[in-house]
Formats: C-alpha cells, structure tokens, sequence
C-alpha cells in the first residue's frame, strides 16, 4: 500500500509539470534525502527496557531513508528567484537485538512513517565559474502527518524453541508544522537534465505541540510530560527535469 501511495503521489506530480511543459520555468526534482535526528535525546535513544522513573527511547540513531519529490517555479526571467513545492517521506526505523539471557533473546522494532508537505522560496545566490552550476539557499514552512508509532517486541526462548510476538501502537498518527533551511548547488548534467545536492535543517514540530502525547517519535508516553522539539539533518542528492526549451 505504502509502495502503491508513493508512485500514484509521484505520478500525480508528473502528470502536473507535463500540464504546464510549455513553460520553460518549470522543473521537477526527485531524489532521496537522508535525514538524521539531533537535540532529541528521546527520539534517538535506545528503546530498551528502563526503570520505573525513565522513558523508553525512540532508537532513530543515524540517517533514515527519505526521498523527496518537488516541482520547482522559476519567477523571474534571470532565474534568480523561484517557489519549490512538494513532498518529503521519511521512513524512520530501529531495530535492536538484546541478549537478556544465555537462552533468551529480545528483538524490538520501532517504525514511524513521515510524509511532509513542503512550500518553499529559493533565492539563487550565485554562479560558480566553473560550468553551468548556481549555489542557492531555500527556506520552507512544512506540514508533517506523523504516523502511529509501531512497536514490535519479539522474545526467542532458545531452549524451549518458541518465539513471542506482540505489536503494540500505543501513540496515534498526528500533524506537526514547522520550518526547514537548506543550501545547495544545481548544477547542468546535459540540459534539460541536472543535479541539485543540498543539505539543511528543519524543525519538524515548531507547532501544535502535544504535552498530554509526549514526545513525538517514541512508542509511549509512560514517563513523558511534554513534547520537545524535533530537529533534523539532511542532505540531499536530486535530479531535477527543466520543461520547455
């Protein structure tokens, strides 16, 4: 289902720029974007099993798979300014295998899906003096649906052979808005065809925050009193399509 709402979604954004292929000041850019969480110690730390007075961890350590999917309008004649529109998904997941015992074994699983809507202004700041490459900065609002945390404990008794299996969704899908800030280069491949490769920041939750839910990407609110800020890294490697001529 999640394969099948991704390709309609880009499709749908194909069909849009070849609608308007005869305007020479329209792009799209499709590519992945791999994003990292930092100055959240809840949604970063491991999810293993706490005391009684501390949280369990989201476990998202290290860069999660992202793609993104714009289309970029050009609104001057120099190309120096210009309004990108799209969509990010980030596929947040954790896994961990536990040894509690010489003949028991915990695995958790800890998965959130992302998708964000972006809308940005980009300012081409300059041109390099080597090829056709221009180095832009764009700032962006975001709405981001934040999808039920799936948590999944799995326990193998080795000297018994058996396995247990219990899923647990114990926090709701939400929307979050916020903000993002990112510099990149696009530079010509062969023309209509470049490559843009961007990194950024963006705070996912500046907005509607939740105290009664609790942090944003852990599997429960046991222990929880309030939602702090998300904040992300990413960088970005997208190629982008220039309709027209």
């Amino acid at each position: 289902m999640l394969r099948n709402s991704i390709i309609i979604l880009f499709l749908m954004f194909l069909a849009f720029g070849l609608s308007f292929g005869q305007f020479k000041d329209l792009s799209v850019e499709f590519g992945v974007e791999p994003t990292t969480i930092f100055g959240n110690k809840a949604a970063t730390s491991s999810p293993r099993t706490v005391t009684a007075d501390e949280t369990l961890g989201g476990g998202f350590f290290g860069f999660q798979n992202a793609i993104t999917l714009k289309t970029v309008w050009q609104l001057d004649s120099k190309g120096k300014f210009a309004i990108p529109f799209g969509l990010e998904y980030v596929f947040y997941r954790s896994l961990y295998r536990i040894p509690y015992t010489a003949s028991v074994t915990f695995y958790l699983r800890h998965a959130i899906d992302i998708p964000t809507l972006t809308l940005g202004f980009r300012y081409n700041m300059f041109k390099l003096p080597f090829a056709n490459v221009n180095a832009y900065t764009e700032f962006d609002v975001r709405g981001a649906f934040v999808g039920k945390s799936n948590y999944r404990v799995r326990i193998d008794y080795t000297n018994y052979d058996s396995v247990f299996i219990k899923d647990n969704s114990f926090k709701n899908a939400v929307s979050r808005f916020g903000t993002g800030l990112r510099l990149g280069f696009v530079g010509e491949v062969v023309h209509p065809w470049y490559v843009n490769i961007f990194a950024g920041v963006c705070y996912v939750n500046l907005l509607f925050k939740d105290d009664a839910r609790g942090e944003l990407l852990t599997p429960t609110n046991t222990n929880e009193t309030k939602e702090n800020p998300v904040y992300n890294f990413f960088a970005g490697f997208v190629i982008q399509y220039r309709f027209g001529k």
